[in-house]
């Protein structure tokens, strides 16, 4: 996905930044999960305000991955300072919210009631969300600084659960990543799950590529396992071929890597579990006993 934004070509007179902003979305979920879905769902926004690191909280108690970017490579000199400067500043936040009820033999377990996404800040010692188009005052962000975070904001409408139950959910982002020396167009999927008996949050992302027909296929990098809370420090490479007058288009900016985390095997299985346009049941279980099987090396290791 891309999460990381970067001024457009089209700069109105009297503005300081273009009042159309690129975006480089980089990862994200939401909404409660009750059935196995069979079309693509938009993302509720995490509410300004939320300690993004918060586990005693009612809501949003789980981290899921938090990623700030800068940029990193290729022709990084052709960026403006003004913008590169700013890119860091703003945290992309996937949260989860995880409640324990009571199953029919009366024994707890956790369930993944919702997922949601927003741009943090460290605001009193604690990286909290904020609004993107009503920034406080106490965040000390400039004008410039609030056009970049405003522009991220629009672009959170983008993101799109496209499978969910009430133990996981499947995310998908429109992602641009550094492949064979050029910008890729790629999907970056997230599998998001909640152990019912522990209440831990884990994740597990992969690339998928479009086919001419409308099909997705695995890209050939492996599928990597994140653990709960996971930071990621978002590389960003630069095509400056990708400019226009000066400024950078939309095929300007591209990540480098998949976020931290340890890798696994595709099998024949996982490949084509990953690769569904959205997953309605039997696939959503289909795709969760895929990655379990793969996730048996690593258990097995201890990890």
């Amino acid at each position: 996905m891309r999460f990381l934004i970067l001024p457009s070509i089209q700069q109105p007179v009297g503005s300081i930044l273009p009042a159309t902003v690129v975006a480089l979305l980089l990862s994200v979920a939401i909404a409660p999960a009750h059935a196995a879905e069979s079309a693509s769902i938009g993302l509720p926004r995490v509410p300004p305000g939320t300690i993004a690191v918060a586990p005693a909280a009612v809501r949003f108690n789980r981290v899921v991955y938090l990623a700030a970017s800068r940029i990193a490579s290729g022709d990084a000199d052709a960026v403006p300072s003004m913008i590169a400067s700013r890119v860091p500043k703003f945290t992309l936040a996937l949260l989860a919210t995880v409640g324990r009820i009571n199953d029919a033999d009366g024994q707890p377990v956790h369930r993944l009631l919702e997922v949601g996404a927003g741009y943090a800040v460290p605001l009193a010692g604690q990286l909290t969300v904020i609004d993107p188009d009503a920034p406080p005052a106490a965040a000390g962000i400039d004008m410039i600084g609030r056009q970049v975070l405003a522009a991220n904001g629009r672009h959170l409408a983008e993101l799109r659960r496209v499978g969910a139950n009430d133990t996981m959910q499947v995310v998908d982002v429109d992602s641009l990543f550094l492949r064979g020396g050029r910008h890729t167009p790629l999907v970056m999927r997230h599998f998001i799950w909640v152990e019912p008996a522990s209440g831990r949050c884990s994740s597990c992302v992969w690339l998928l590529a479009s086919t001419a027909d409308g099909s997705l296929k695995p890209a050939a990098d492996p599928p990597r396992w994140l653990q709960e809370g996971t930071r990621d420090d978002r590389a960003i490479h630069v095509d400056a071929d990708q400019f226009f007058l000066g400024m950078p288009t939309k095929d300007a900016f591209a990540l480098t890597d998949l976020p931290p985390g340890t890798d696994l095997a595709w099998s024949a299985d996982l490949q084509q579990a990953a690769a569904a346009v959205h997953y309605a049941e039997p696939n959503l279980s289909r795709l969760a006993a895929a990655i379990n099987q793969a996730l048996q090396p690593l258990r097995q290791a201890g990890q």
